[in-house]
């Protein structure tokens, strides 16, 4: 078929290759030995390393180290945690953008909870979302498409998951010139166990299980600081962080600073940044060794 960007795309999955083939860039002056094709391999995160290579070697003739890498998508599952206990402790360092996509604020506070975290823009984007909610809808779309004489399919059967597990998957989507040299080519991805994808993740510790009364500060303190506790759990910590700065004059750590009693996140410490990184680290070097 056509293509905006290519000459032609075509799906390989009819002929036992899980991807799509997108040929010819359409560019002027281009280099005719450098970036010319794009090969989209489909569901590689299911995929062992060994299945990866052997899908690109029945597609591309040459050796394979000399593929780049256009975008990779890296991520951490985290069990048992729901998305919304992130919403109070999750921050990403250097991010302009940062917004909720998903469930509307309005029915955060219902039975649906926040779906999607995100913060940056494309090419380079940080997400935390519920996996489970994602699995669900899939599976919807599957059932709508199956055949009435079909076996009855389940999260358990489709996704390998229970109806009541709880998973918040954590990733960052890197394309284009944003991915850094040492795994921007296809050999280089032995390196990826090494590589954190989540170092720019900050992850609040703390409880705020008590909260200081006016007997305990002067009154104005604590109108200031219930008032900005509010507005914290309202916008979710990323959010606030930046709204705070761009009133502030940019004092914005002096004043979680002053506040840091009412500013403590909701609920046990459950997870660090180091956990998440160690179980990316621990999933990438079972599927390189696959």
């Amino acid at each position: 078929m056509g293509s905006g960007r290519y000459s032609w795309v075509t799906d390989l999955r009819p002929v036992a290759i899980d991807g799509l083939l997108h040929f010819g860039l359409k560019r002027e002056e281009r280099d005719p030995h450098e970036g010319e094709h794009k090969f989209e391999l489909m569901d590689s995160g299911d995929k062992p390393y060994s299945e990866i290579v052997g899908q690109l070697e029945s597609t591309i003739e040459g050796p394979l180290s000399d593929l780049e890498i256009m975008r990779i998508d890296l991520c951490a599952d985290m069990f048992g945690i729901p998305i919304d206990w992130f919403f109070n402790r999750l921050r990403v360092k250097f991010k302009r953008i940062a917004h909720e996509i998903g469930t509307l604020k309005a029915q955060r506070i219902g039975k649906l909870g926040i779906q999607t975290l995100s913060s940056g823009k494309r090419p380079n984007i940080f997400r935390a979302y519920d996996k489970v909610a994602e699995y669900r809808k899939q599976l919807r779309d599957r059932k709508r498409k199956k055949s009435c004489d079909a076996d009855e399919i389940t999260l358990e059967s489709e996704f390998g998951v229970s109806d009541k597990a709880v998973i918040t998957r954590l990733e960052q989507q890197i394309g284009g010139s944003r991915i850094p040299a040492e795994i921007g080519h296809f050999a280089r991805l032995s390196r990826l166990p090494e590589f954190n994808p989540f170092r720019r993740i900050e992850i609040l510790n703390g409880t705020a299980a008590r909260v200081p009364t006016i007997r305990e500060c002067d009154f104005g303190k604590w109108l200031m600081g219930t008032r900005l506790r509010e507005l914290q759990d309202e916008m979710g910590i990323q959010q606030f962080h930046r709204w705070l700065s761009s009133h502030s004059n940019g004092n914005s750590a002096r004043w979680r600073r002053d506040y840091s009693e009412f500013l403590q996140p909701n609920g046990d410490d459950l997870v660090t940044a180091d956990t998440v990184f160690q179980t990316y680290r621990q999933s990438v070097m079972k599927q390189l060794a696959a």
